[in-house]
């Protein structure tokens, strides 16, 4: 019987799989994806990010999971605990500390992401951007970025909810996430994928997003699509350790990383399936990053019929898959605050939700030194936490003692999983690291 101090577990044998599966739709690559797979051969290019996702990402997160049901604790004291039964040095119980850093960091990117995608979602229902021009829209969200006082404003009555959601503690927030967030996230894209099947240019999307063309699937290529899987689902950053924790001892946890895999690229498959039609509807060529979400997709819904109405539902996911990432986020850092330095929960919570803020600010202008530098630190911190993660549980941890908490699983899967930890994990993410190292700009 689990004590008072030890968190007590989800009872639904699906809540893991929802909530890791809405977190890492809104850490996913709504910005780079469509674009991507277009760009580099179609069907080529997803089938190198699939296998990724699925041979490296998936299975590191499945370690990170592995490791927070075993320990029960807060990120620092799941490794710790691991690290004692491996009778390992507890200097590796940092990694929990990197992750809830990184995790902080990328939460206050969201933050900003998420607001802008709220107004967007105000302007366009309001019909503000109705016929607007392409110049008329990139000048709208210019003046968005530019704006304190709306940056403000929307973080003002935004952000206490977020806070009063992490305070309520993780059983809450994360069954929250995963059984009404995620089946509202796929109603919407249902709805979504109607009206672009129905409105958008179908046959050019088709030719943009999965042709056959496996000339252009050169290594530049392959290497964004191996970055864009690592980063995918989350791992690295110290959820998988919180939600492991809440997770049932008879839950398979591989297989379960796996379920909430499939329906995370099932996610981004049906954005892109959603986007890309409706750009050529409206003789809009495809792009990446925010001006393919900010100024392109706008423009095309602002310009399509009834394009305001499914303008402002597709902005509305977005916010609110992004809201849903960034408490998953900021949980990490809180859990380590409460069970570790003894906090209480709710000024904790507080205390993380002004971290975050003040770090969108200073983090808001993309074009900013501090926003390029701490971009670039949080990518290489990942993959940083990745390695160390790999290395952790393929190299250091007793294969007795993990087959323990991965019992429930057969033993040709858990000796497939343990291979892929030990030696493929360990060279993709090396190879990563390089390739961001080297070549910052191949990335843009």
């Amino acid at each position: 019987m689990l004590d008072d101090n030890v968190p007590q577990p989800w009872q639904g044998q699906t809540t893991l799989v929802f909530a890791l599966a809405a977190v890492a739709v809104g850490l996913g690559n709504v910005f780079r994806l469509p674009y991507l797979m277009g760009a580099n051969g179609g069907a080529p290019f997803f089938i190198a990010y699939a296998l990724t996702v699925s041979l490296v990402s998936a299975p590191l997160l499945a370690a990170e999971v592995m490791l927070g049901s075993s320990g029960r604790g807060s990120p620092v004291g799941a490794l710790r605990w691991a690290g004692d039964q491996s009778g390992r040095s507890n200097a590796w119980s940092w990694i929990g500390g990197l992750q809830s850093g990184l995790a902080i960091l990328l939460a206050a990117k969201l933050v900003t992401v998420a607001l802008w995608a709220i107004e967007l979602a105000r302007v366009l229902n309001a019909g503000e951007l109705a016929a607007a021009s392409g110049v008329d829209v990139a000048n709208s969200f210019v003046a968005l970025v530019g704006s304190d006082d709306k940056f403000q404003h929307l973080a003002m009555w935004t952000m206490p909810l977020v806070a009063l959601l992490v305070a309520m503690g993780p059983a809450y927030a994360m069954g929250l996430i995963g059984w009404l967030g995620l089946p509202m996230m796929a109603v919407a894209c249902v709805g979504l994928l109607g009206y672009s099947l129905e409105v958008g240019h179908l046959q050019e999307a088709d030719e943009f997003l999965f042709a056959r063309d496996y000339g252009a699937l050169d290594f530049p290529a392959v290497m964004q699509g191996v970055v864009s899987a690592l980063f995918t689902l989350g791992a690295g950053l110290g959820m998988g350790l919180c939600f492991g924790g809440r997770a049932p001892k008879s839950l398979p946890l591989l297989r379960a990383t796996s379920a909430a895999m499939i329906i995370d690229t099932a996610f981004a498959l049906a954005i892109a399936v959603i986007a890309i039609p409706l750009l050529f509807a409206a003789n809009v060529e495809p792009s990446e990053g925010l001006s393919f979400v900010f100024v392109s997709l706008p423009y095309a819904y602002a310009n399509l019929p009834s394009g305001d109405v499914y303008g402002a539902l597709f902005f509305s996911l977005l916010a609110g898959a992004m809201f849903f990432a960034m408490i998953a986020l900021m949980e990490p850092a809180v859990m380590i605050m409460r069970r570790d330095l003894q906090w209480h929960r709710g000024v904790s919570a507080i205390i993380v939700s002004i971290l975050v803020v003040g770090l969108a600010a200073v983090m808001r202008e993309p074009s900013g030194l501090w926003s390029g530098i701490i971009s670039k630190g949080i990518d290489i911190g990942v993959l940083t936490s990745l390695l160390l993660l790999a290395i952790f549980v393929g190299w250091r941890m007793p294969r007795p003692i993990v087959r323990g908490e991965l019992y429930r699983e057969p033993r040709w899967l858990f000796l497939l999983w343990w291979e892929v930890i030990r030696l493929i994990a360990p060279v993709v993410v090396i190879a990563a690291m390089l390739w961001l190292l080297i070549l910052p700009s191949s990335l843009g």
